[in-house]
């Protein structure tokens, strides 16, 4: 392997190390209960359990069975989620799709997948939703992925959710959660690399929004360039804000509320450090991999001490886009308009003679009157064909009409064909009143 390659390898793990929930050699996660760290030793199966003050803990060894290792990474670094508050903890690890169970009562950790891929989703966004755990991008092999997949313990294995349209290219790093109460996720300034000799590194400024009801993608707007995600990517998502740690403040985003506060506090190190992990209102940060929490942040507390920053993002369109657009709008609806009116004043390729001499003794109907065959017969010289020519000639002369007022101006059957009402065996002919006046306007 070359020296670049491997560089760029142990940039990818030195960047993991700010977001996963795991030490190396270790199965690690917080006890939701004193909100300290726990973890198992894959090569002695101890237990061992972090305190307030002082050394860990050896609980001693837990159950297990040892094939449920031979597959494992040299390095692990693994997410967890408590499950019944506790009851139940479930960790992955990060690059394959292992899932493992520990249940504190029995003191016994198991397997739960029949997987075998494995390097193909460092950095992926885990959580659960509706008791399914969900794992959303990543990268590795050299590649990114933006595919949403959840485990089925049914069957062990994990199962891809195919969106009805296309999301991120890239899901890693940046701003990536899931919000339950939109039950909707969040992804954006996702950092992306080229892997090529002259390697650049990229960040996608969109905002999206996964809905997960709609099953579909959503682009949100611009993300806030102020915003120092191309600096730092030190990010703890609490379920519904983004605390952003750089330069020792912390940039408070709400997504829902598309509002950024940016909290200052120069007395404390204001850092993500190792295994965040969230207490209600409190967010408790452990400094290193072997040492206890060295703060604790109260969520409500920072934001009030805050100051309004700005927007997280906008729709990237100006007002003055909207003002351009909507001049064009009138526009072409007035140029329309008068185009319509022209064609049908004294425009003969619209019209012919014999189709505006019809229309103009309609338009002097008075209201209630109307023309009866013979009357329109005269009109339109048929009076001395024959009966079934004059029937042609009315349907022909009357359709045509119909048929250009309507592809105009959507007008159906601005002439009307009716029965006499003394003498229903009689047709009678007349203009539709909503057309009337419109039409008198046009052609007068």
């Amino acid at each position: 392997m070359s020296t670049a390659i491997k560089l760029k390898f142990l940039f990818i793990l030195l960047i993991l190390s700010q977001q996963v929930f795991g030490i190396e050699g270790y199965f690690t996660w917080v006890n939701p209960q004193t909100k300290l760290r726990v973890r198992i030793s894959p090569d002695t199966y101890e237990l061992f359990s972090e305190q307030e003050n002082g050394p860990w803990k050896n609980e001693g060894k837990i159950k297990l069975d040892p094939k449920i290792f031979n597959h494992l990474p040299k390095q692990i670094m693994n997410n967890f989620f408590s499950i019944d508050d506790g009851k139940k903890i479930k960790l992955t690890l990060l690059g394959t799709g292992q899932v493992y169970e520990y249940t504190p009562t029995k003191k016994e950790l198991i397997r739960l997948d029949n997987t075998f891929h494995s390097g193909y989703n460092f950095n992926a966004t885990q959580f659960i939703r509706k008791g399914l755990l969900y794992s959303i991008g990543g990268e590795g092999f050299w590649s990114f992925n933006s595919t949403i997949s959840y485990f089925d313990e049914k069957i062990k294995e994990w199962e891809i959710l195919r969106p009805k349209n296309k999301g991120p290219v890239i899901i890693a790093d940046g701003y990536q959660g899931y919000s339950t109460r939109q039950d909707a996720f969040y992804s954006g300034a996702s950092l992306q690399r080229n892997y090529l000799e002259t390697e650049e590194i990229k960040y996608q400024n969109d905002l999206y929004l996964f809905d997960f009801k709609e099953n579909k993608w959503q682009i949100l707007g611009k993300i806030n360039e102020d915003l120092p995600y191309k600096k730092t990517g030190e990010v703890f998502w609490t379920g519904e804000l983004f605390l952003h740690f750089a330069n020792q403040n912390i940039y408070i985003i709400d997504p829902l509320k598309n509002q950024v506060y940016l909290h200052q506090d120069n007395k404390k190190n204001l850092i993500l450090g190792y295994n965040p992990t969230l207490d209600q209102d409190t967010l408790i940060l452990f400094k290193s991999h072997n040492e206890g929490p060295v703060l604790k942040l109260s969520i409500s507390e920072i934001k009030k001490n805050s100051t309004y920053l700005g927007k997280f993002y906008t729709n990237g369109i100006s007002w003055y886009w909207y003002y351009i657009g909507l001049l064009l709008i009138i526009i072409i609806m007035t140029i329309l308009k008068w185009k319509r009116k022209e064609s049908i004043e004294g425009d003969e390729l619209i019209f012919t003679e014999l189709e505006k001499r019809f229309l103009n003794k309609l338009l002097d109907l008075k209201p209630n009157e109307y023309l009866n065959t013979f009357e329109i017969n005269d009109i339109l010289d048929a009076s001395d064909k024959s009966q079934e020519n004059q029937r042609k000639i009315r349907f022909n002369v009357i359709g045509q009409i119909n048929k250009k007022l309507k592809s105009r101006y959507n007008w159906d059957n601005a002439i009307e064909r009716k029965p006499l009402p003394e003498d229903k065996r009689l047709t009678v002919y007349m203009l539709d009143p909503l057309v009337l006046a419109e039409l008198k306007r046009l052609m007068r």
